[in-house]
């Protein structure tokens, strides 16, 4: 029963996504309308953080759109309207970049981040431990993450899990969702009993904390690379690049977990 349960939730998911899109795609037509708004498609985790350092900018309006990295390349693959694009892993940016859709030259590691196993604060044992951890739950106990295949902190969770021969044990246990935000909620509202999110999206949620670190020997190191897409005219979309990598912005950015990319 736990499968079909999982299926319905991911459903419940992907509905509420696609409405989600439908409001997102006009709001971004209206911004556009504006010649001086600059687009960005960010991470989900970057919400909060990239809003707050967004604020100190004094540049052009600035319009944010959060998603999963995936489904913000497949989109900007089909044509949306951006002139940033800030993923949280190099696969999607470099996906973009074999389609000729970056400006290459402007292409950079902005942040770094860290996966960790986290929970309701008041349900978990914080380790060091990954492996004890895991052991520790309930042969039942779900742990929800990103889709395994694409989201990147699914794949991330994916690689140490397998790393540490437990894919297949776990696997049928996993809630994949379409983005790491989505997966934090349903540990927050408990609905999950753990999850496999950023560092940054833990300290973001009040009911949350991390049970565990996961090694970053596991899994390729948490990066966000930032680049101007091939279709932005925009004469500020430099400059916001640059903002967003100054010593000011990495500063802010670190209030919420994040850190510098080397």
């Amino acid at each position: 029963m736990s499968g079909v349960k999982n299926v319905k939730i991911l459903f419940k998911l992907r509905a509420v996504i696609a409405v989600s899109l439908v409001v997102l795609g006009a709001t971004l037509q209206g911004a556009r309308a504006q010649a001086d708004t600059l687009v960005i498609f960010a991470a989900a985790s970057l919400g909060g953080a990239l809003d707050a350092v967004l604020e100190e900018w004094e540049g052009a309006q600035v319009a944010v759109s959060y998603a999963s990295s995936a489904l913000l390349a497949r989109q900007i693959e089909a044509g949306a309207p951006a002139d940033l694009f800030i993923s949280a892993n190099t696969d999607w940016m470099e996906y973009l970049s074999q389609r000729q859709l970056t400006q290459a030259d402007t292409t950079r590691s902005l942040l770094g981040n860290q996966l960790v196993l986290a929970g309701r604060a008041g349900d978990i044992s914080p380790t060091d431990d990954l492996a004890q951890a895991l052991a520790a739950l309930p042969p039942d106990a779900r742990i929800a993450t990103g889709l395994i295949q694409s989201v990147p902190a699914g794949i991330y969770a994916r690689d140490a899990l397998a790393a540490l021969g437990l894919l297949e044990d776990y696997l049928p246990r996993l809630v994949q969702t379409e983005n790491v935000r989505v997966a934090l909620a349903l540990a927050a509202r408990g609905e999950v009993a753990r999850a496999f999110v950023y560092r940054s999206d833990a300290m973001a949620e009040t009911d949350i904390a991390i049970e565990s670190p996961v090694p970053s020997g596991l899994h390729d190191r948490v990066l966000y690379p930032a680049t101007i897409l091939e279709r932005s005219t925009h004469p500020q979309a430099l400059a916001l690049l640059d903002y967003l990598a100054s010593p000011a912005a990495m500063t802010r950015f670190a209030e919420f977990g994040f850190e510098a990319p080397e």
